[in-house]
């Protein structure tokens, strides 16, 4: 039940997309949490009278900046209950969310935290139009589905806001993992996540937003190796080495029309196979193989300035 006094759960999520909020908080209407007393922390940096007025039983919270792990620190700092969890604001949680996350916590009180699985939604008989977004499904420690222990999150030091946009999730989690605690993870604490039509850019936004992989590297080398290996992808990996020997076909004299046809094919190819329905999404294909051709540039001069940035080299 949706609370004010005494919870056993805070939900904090921390909001920059008024336009999908909505969604999200009305999945909290649904069975989500049983006899488990809740309460809901929002912290945006939109103006939210309007949001205000219709859900008065949320507790708002306004940030002037895009900072995410800011945010949610606000929210944690503003947590009344035992147990923290966090969605993201374009989410929705499922039939049993958080009473399938407090039972989970329960029963294993060694653990930090559990972390859920998620969903896509599904729209006109597909998931998404990207095959990108699938890889939402694969667990990790993603906060748009996590729980933690309030006290655990208290002792890690909370978000690390050097974190502007992203990694910030998974920096908790190998830092609380440092702490000699394990998170968990259960497939019955699910969440939606929703279409994000407008993401035209969403590849080259995460390139650039690997600028924070070298402060990553810098404060846990050995859980960066092996949680994530490298930030590179297989797909950018193959595009560097296409550039590289394109480039060295026309130094040593091969023609400069047919290697630059083969390296933008080749994109090409990577944007029809991220589409699902590669004849309904031409123009998204087309932008696709054009991210896909200069993402190892943005890729390559975002780890160039995280390292300088944050004094830790990183470069594959």
């Amino acid at each position: 039940m949706l609370t004010t006094l005494n919870p056993r759960v805070s939900i904090v999520i921390a909001s920059h997309r008024k336009d999908s909020i909505e969604k999200c908080l009305e999945g909290f209407s649904g069975d989500i949490a049983g006899f488990v007393d809740f309460e809901i922390i929002a912290v945006a940096d939109y103006s939210f009278d309007d949001l205000k007025r219709k859900y008065p039983e949320i507790n708002w919270k306004y940030h002037n900046d895009k900072n995410i792990p800011a945010k949610r620190n606000i929210g944690i700092s503003c947590a009344k209950a035992p147990i923290t969890g966090f969605i993201d604001d374009d989410c929705v949680p499922l039939p049993d969310w958080i009473i399938a996350a407090a039972g989970y916590l329960e029963q294993n009180s060694s653990l930090a935290g559990v972390a859920g699985h998620t969903v896509v939604e599904v729209k006109n008989g597909v998931s998404y139009p990207l095959k990108e977004f699938l890889r939402l499904e694969k667990p990790g420690f993603r906060t748009n589905n996590i729980f933690y222990r309030k006290d655990i999150i208290l002792k890690a030091g909370g978000f690390d806001e050097r974190f502007t946009f992203q990694r910030e999730d998974i920096d908790l989690a190998f830092t609380i993992m440092d702490m000699g605690v394990k998170i968990g993870y259960c497939p019955d604490v699910k969440v939606m996540h929703l279409h994000r039509d407008k993401e035209y850019w969403d590849l080259l936004k995460n390139c650039r937003n690997r600028r924070f992989d070298p402060l990553l590297y810098n404060k846990h080398p050995a859980a960066y190796r092996k949680w994530i290996g490298t930030p590179l992808t297989p797909a950018i990996i193959m595009m560097t080495l296409l550039h590289a020997a394109t480039l060295a076909g026309i130094h040593f004299g091969m023609s400069a029309a047919p290697a630059l046809l083969i390296d933008t094919g080749c994109a090409l190819i990577l944007g029809i196979r991220k589409n699902n329905s590669p004849l309904k999404n031409i123009l998204r294909i087309l932008r696709d193989g054009f991210s896909y051709f200069i993402a190892p540039l943005v890729m390559f001069a975002a780890l160039i300035y995280g390292s300088i940035k944050f004094r830790r080299f990183l470069l594959a």
